[in-house]
């Protein structure tokens, strides 16, 4: 059984709320259940891709209303970037990793925040929504994973510790 790993990460450009959850599946098979337009209903919504001069659109059709926005860069069996109207820049991103089970893969979501204390908020708000998604796409692979309550998951995010991301300049030493 597996669960869900949240953090806040503060970096040059901003503040991610990052989740990862570790998937006994492989790359290619998380990233064609992530992206299967259809697929994606049972964990979140359908979406729609559609083309807005140069701009990629992403339209996800909710029950009541649809939730818009455009897809800043998507490379296959990777990473999506999207900015969502009402949310912001959210990120997916699939690494493979070498586990006890074979091939496994690292799915982590980013959610961007300009600074700590908007992601600290944004983390309490929609940090147990995020959990809530990624615990249901890993049913949809067959995965057996933790039920955490509302109240549990409100508790959690609301009070993540904030790491600082190291700069790809900075030495390893830290001088």
């Amino acid at each position: 059984m597996s669960g869900t790993s949240p953090r806040l990460v503060t970096w040059e450009n901003g503040t991610d709320l990052v989740i990862e959850l570790l998937l006994e599946r492989d790359v290619e098979t998380v990233w064609n259940a992530l992206t299967d337009a259809e697929s994606a209903r049972a964990w979140f919504a359908p979406f729609r891709l559609g083309e807005d001069g140069e701009t990629r659109t992403i339209t996800f059709a909710l029950e009541d209303i649809d939730l818009n926005g455009s897809v800043l860069s998507c490379e296959d069996f990777d990473h999506v970037l999207l900015e969502l109207d009402d949310f912001g820049v959210l990120g997916l991103r699939v690494l493979p990793i070498e586990g006890e089970t074979g091939h496994e893969t690292l799915l982590v979501l980013t959610h961007t925040a300009p600074d700590a204390e908007t992601a600290r908020g944004q983390a309490a708000e929609v940090g147990p929504m995020w959990d809530t998604h990624l615990r249901l796409f890993a049913r949809t692979l067959g995965m057996d994973i933790a039920e955490v309550t509302e109240p549990e998951l409100v508790a959690i995010y609301s009070d993540l510790d904030l790491e600082t991301a190291e700069s790809a300049d900075a030495p390893e030493d830290g001088s």
